[in-house]
């Protein structure tokens, strides 16, 4: 069994909670992007029929008619997934859980760090299991903080362990 003490808590909460982050943003992109969707093919079912009505030499009304069935049905299936995703009330949770993980961070200390990572543990039963693309954002985030290229780590933490990349950087702020 691993071994956990107050720092090793408080860096998995951190990067819970950055993982989360990630969550919620991007939650918040597929969300504004499918009202995007929905608004695009609502106003198209208007343009469509008007067109042929007021431009009858341009556009076709027998093909505004096929266009508008077939958008029509393709706004209902997305409407429906879009509905079925619940966006809105996904970010509220991600967001509830990013804030009492912050809370739970900020009570950490040296005496209390079992109650805390069985709180900790609670919460995660609880919470939304993030994507993998969100752990993905959140290594690349921690690699850029490190200084470390995600594309070839193995490499740059060997570096890191025998301290030529702080070597380097000591020499170039030098120069």
């Amino acid at each position: 069994m691993k071994e956990y003490n107050k720092d090793k808590i408080f860096d998995i909460m951190e990067t819970t909670q950055c993982n989360y982050s990630n969550m919620m943003k991007r939650l918040s992109r597929k969300k504004k992007f499918s009202e995007f969707v929905v608004v695009f093919y609502s106003i198209s079912l208007i343009v469509y029929p008007l067109t042929s009505e007021f431009f009858p030499s341009c556009f076709d009304a027998k093909l505004s008619n096929y266009y508008g069935i077939i958008l029509s049905i393709v706004t209902l299936a997305y409407s429906l997934i879009n509905g079925s995703a619940k966006y809105a009330e996904r970010i509220e949770g991600a967001e509830k859980v990013l804030n009492s993980v912050k809370t739970l961070k900020r009570s950490l200390t040296d005496d209390n760090f079992v109650d805390v990572k069985q709180d900790y543990e609670k919460l995660m039963e609880k919470a939304e299991y993030r994507d993998d693309v969100d752990f993905f954002r959140t290594v690349k985030q921690k690699c850029n903080e490190l200084e470390i290229k995600w594309y070839k780590y193995k490499h740059d933490i060997e570096k890191m362990e025998r301290g030529c990349i702080w070597t380097e950087k000591r020499r170039s702020i030098k120069n």
